[in-house]
C-alpha cells in the first residue's frame, strides 16, 4: 500500500510540474512579437548609433564572430543577398571578438561593406552579448519599421521566402 501512495503522489507531483514548464517563458533573448532593445551600434572609427536611428526602416540585425564559422559564413551570405537584392532593408551586422585587427581583417578578407558592419570590441563579456544571451548562440533578427521583431535565426532560404 505504501508504494502505491508513493507512486500516486510522484505521478501526481510529475503531472503538477510539467504543467508549469509549459506555461514557462523561454529564457534565451528575445523574440518574434516582442519589441527589439535599443542597442548601441559602434563602428571601427568608434563612431555610434543607435538601432533606434532606423526606426521606420525594415531591418536585418546580424550577431557574429570572426572565430564562429557557421556565423560567419551567414553573415557573408546575409551581407551579400540583402546588398544585391532589397536596397529596402537596412542591414546591421555586428560583430564580437576583442581583437580589433582581426575584425578589421576579416572585414576585408569577406569583402564587407564597411557601412553595416559593426563591432563589439568586448566580445563575449559586453553587456549586448549577455542581453541577447548569445553564449547559447550568434543570431539574427528581422525587425518591423515599429521596431517589432518579424523573424529570428532566419536562413537565406527563409529571407528569400519571406521577400
Amino acid at each position: 500500500m505504501k508504494y502505491v501512495n508513493f507512486c500516486l503522489i510522484a505521478i501526481f507531483s510529475l503531472a503538477l510540474s510539467s504543467g508549469s514548464v509549459k506555461d514557462a517563458a523561454p529564457s534565451i533573448g528575445y523574440y518574434p512579437g516582442e519589441i527589439i532593445p535599443d542597442i548601441v551600434l559602434t563602428d571601427l572609427d568608434g563612431d555610434t548609433y543607435n538601432l533606434s536611428d532606423f526606426k521606420g526602416k525594415k531591418v536585418v540585425v546580424n550577431f557574429w564572430a570572426p572565430y564562429d564559422a557557421q556565423s560567419r559564413v551567414t553573415n557573408v551570405l546575409l551581407h551579400n543577398y540583402l546588398k544585391m537584392n532589397n536596397a529596402d532593408i537596412t542591414f546591421l551586422s555586428v560583430s564580437f571578438d576583442i581583437n580589433k585587427d582581426v575584425i578589421e581583417r576579416t572585414f576585408e578578407m569577406d569583402n564587407l561593406d564597411k557601412n553595416s558592419q559593426f563591432c563589439e570590441v568586448n566580445g563575449a563579456d559586453s553587456e549586448l552579448y549577455y542581453d541577447f544571451k548569445l553564449n547559447r548562440g550568434f543570431r539574427n533578427y528581422l525587425i518591423d519599421e515599429n521596431g517589432f521583431i518579424e523573424a529570428m535565426n532566419f536562413t537565406l532560404d527563409d529571407l528569400r521566402g519571406i521577400f
